[in-house]
């Protein structure tokens, strides 16, 4: 009995060892860059994990570019900085996975000035009515704060803490 409790403490102490030093469970809650472009305005200005592979870096070491592993031209990317510029980032090393802990601000482009004027002007001339350019959107309840915003532009990443992941 007694080699048996000392058989069941070993196993329980072997299966919780990775959360109690906090490893295992970090990157299972950490987005990737498209979940959080997807919806960046239920992330934005909140902590969050992030996880991506390095695309570019600065020479000086002051800032990072990470996106999706299979990146490709037009995909989203953040910008990253370290917040109050605390550390600098490891350079050469594009291609690697990390690992970011922080926080994400968004940058909306309006596009009611370029596309929706011309469209609005055709509009208003066919219903032969007085209609203003740019008149707001009219959303509905389902509609998120993204759309109310505008396009989503660019992301840039405050990071507290920086991993390299293998």
């Amino acid at each position: 009995m007694k080699n048996l409790s000392v058989v069941i403490a070993i196993v329980l102490a072997l299966a919780f060892a990775p959360m109690a030093f906090g490893r295992a469970p970090q990157s299972e809650k950490a987005l990737t860059i498209t979940q959080l472009a997807g919806k960046i305005a239920d992330y934005e200005k909140k902590d969050i994990q992030l996880t991506g592979v390095i695309l570019g870096a600065c020479g000086s070491g002051c800032k990072m570019w990470v996106g999706n592993k299979d990146y490709k031209d037009g995909d989203p990317v953040a910008l990253v900085w370290a917040k109050d510029s605390a550390f600098k980032f490891k350079t050469g090393v594009v291609g690697q996975k990390v690992l970011l802990k922080g926080y994400a601000v968004a940058k909306y482009v309006n596009l009611c000035p370029t596309e929706k004027k011309a469209q609005d002007a055709k509009t208003a001339e066919q219903a032969g009515k007085g209609k203003k350019d740019c008149d707001p959107l009219k959303l509905t309840p389902a509609q998120t704060k993204q759309e109310e915003a505008g396009q989503l532009q660019s992301i840039t990443f405050f990071a507290t803490s920086v991993e390299y992941l293998k």
